[in-house]
Formats: structure tokens, C-alpha cells, sequence
């Protein structure tokens, strides 16, 4: 199998009310949710899987987010150290959407080659203004920088699949790994927050279409059936319990 290895990757932890976590929900009690990327390692390319929280965007959070976890361990330069790389290793980077807790460090990947949905990429430059304070422009306002857009699904690299997912955004992404003794993994990005939104079905609260955002859950649902794929949700503290910190890794 061309995929070698994935690793998961901690980014920190932020706190997040369920109002923002189900969608239709007004309770205003808050969680501490993980931030999380995944390093894929293949024959040959390295795959990084959303990039976190931008290290410049740490100290005010922390300051305010009573919640907010984050220790120096957590930068994703020192995580991509832990495994003997750089960001000028990485091919690919794939980001399942332009969110700040997911593009923050998408700066640091000059060399690679960034991965987005052209709908995501071009309504984040000019986003409703609901959405806006999700976006922070700095993070991904990379002109000089390799982007690929995409139109829908495609093959990265044999064994990496990246798909179209919207509704929690208009271009959001997931992506299919075909891990050799663990099988097929989709990371689901912001698709499904917590496998409570996958097993119920049920909608994230920041949702830019929530009628989109039900059939991807859906989609998701119908592959790993016929994959017998296990998915891995984006900011679900629970199952992230039970994931093999990096360095582990999944093979």
C-alpha cells in the first residue's frame, strides 16, 4: 500500500458552547474541545491534514478563553519535529477548510503545495458577514504561495483522497486514507465535530448550510459503510481519548 503511516496530531484544546457545537442547540455550557491535524506519510509525498491554530493567535486566546489549553508541546512545528520533519517536508498540505482553527498555520507550509476548495478559498476572501468572524484573512491571504484548487473530490496521492463535504462551510473537504493494517480512515474536518453528529445525524452549530451540511454527514455515513472506514471526528474530546497520540503511529 502506497500509505505508510498517519499520525495525529494535538494542536491545543479551545473552549466551545454547545449553542456552537449542535446545531439548534441554546445552552450556553462550554466544553473544552481538542484542535487537531494528521500527518499522513506515503511512498511518495507527506500529507498534513489542516494546519490548527495560528501560534500568534495563542496568547489572546489562552488570555480569554478560560478553556483554552495550549502548551509549547502543541505548535505543530514542534509536533512535525517530534516525528524528524520539517515544513519544508511536507507536499501536501489539505485544508478541510479556511476556518481559523484549522488554516492558522497554513503560513509556515511555503514549499508545499496547499489544498483547498475553490468555493472555500474564493468566499473566504469575501466572506457574509455571519461568517466572517471565522475567517481571518491573514491566515490564508498567501497569493505568493502553490495553491490547488479543487472542483469536488480527487486523488492526491495513491491511497489519499480528498472529499467534498459542504455545508459547515461552502467548500469544505474531508479525506480518505487508505491506511495498509488499519484500513480506511475519513478524517472528517468540521463535517462531524463529535461521532455524535455522525451517529445522530445531527448538524454542527456554526453551519453555513445546514441542509448541506446533513447530507454530507450522510455521505460520510454511506462510505464508511461501504469502506468499513472508521471516521475520525474533528473536536470530539472524548474520542480523542481514545486516539494514538503522536508519535504513534496508525498503519
Amino acid at each position: 500500500m502506497p500509505v505508510q503511516a498517519m499520525y495525529a496530531l494535538q494542536n491545543g484544546f479551545i473552549g466551545a458552547p454547545r449553542s456552537v457545537l449542535f446545531y439548534g442547540e441554546y445552552s450556553a455550557d462550554a466544553v473544552a474541545i481538542p484542535v487537531t491535524c494528521y500527518l499522513i506519510q506515503t511512498s511518495d509525498a507527506v500529507v498534513l491534514f489542516d494546519t490548527g491554530l495560528s501560534p500568534r493567535a495563542v496568547p489572546g486566546l489562552v488570555e480569554k478563553d478560560p478553556l483554552a489549553r495550549f502548551t509549547d508541546a502543541d505548535l505543530l512545528v514542534h509536533r512535525l519535529d517530534a516525528l524528524g520533519l520539517a515544513p519544508d517536508n511536507v507536499t501536501f498540505v489539505v485544508l478541510s477548510h479556511l476556518h481559523y482553527d484549522h488554516a492558522g498555520g497554513a503560513h509556515m507550509f511555503r514549499k508545499s503545495t496547499l489544498v483547498a476548495q475553490r468555493d472555500e478559498y474564493s468566499y473566504a476572501h469575501d466572506p457574509a458577514p455571519f461568517f466572517a468572524p471565522f475567517y481571518y484573512r491573514k491566515n490564508f491571504d498567501l497569493p505568493a504561495y502553490t495553491w490547488r484548487l479543487l472542483d469536488g473530490d480527487a486523488e492526491l496521492t495513491p491511497g489519499v483522497t480528498v472529499l467534498r463535504t459542504d455545508g459547515h462551510t461552502p467548500g469544505h473537504q474531508s479525506l480518505l486514507v487508505e491506511l495498509p493494517q488499519t484500513g480506511p480512515v475519513i478524517l472528517s474536518g468540521d463535517a462531524c465535530y463529535w461521532q455524535e453528529h455522525l451517529e445522530k445525524e445531527r448538524v454542527p452549530g456554526v453551519v453555513w448550510n445546514p441542509t448541506l451540511a446533513f447530507h454530507s454527514i450522510k455521505r460520510l455515513k454511506t462510505l464508511a459503510r461501504l469502506l468499513r472506514a472508521r471516521v475520525f471526528p474533528a473536536h470530539d474530546p472524548v474520542f480523542w481519548r481514545t486516539v494514538k497520540a503522536s508519535p504513534e503511529p496508525y498503519r
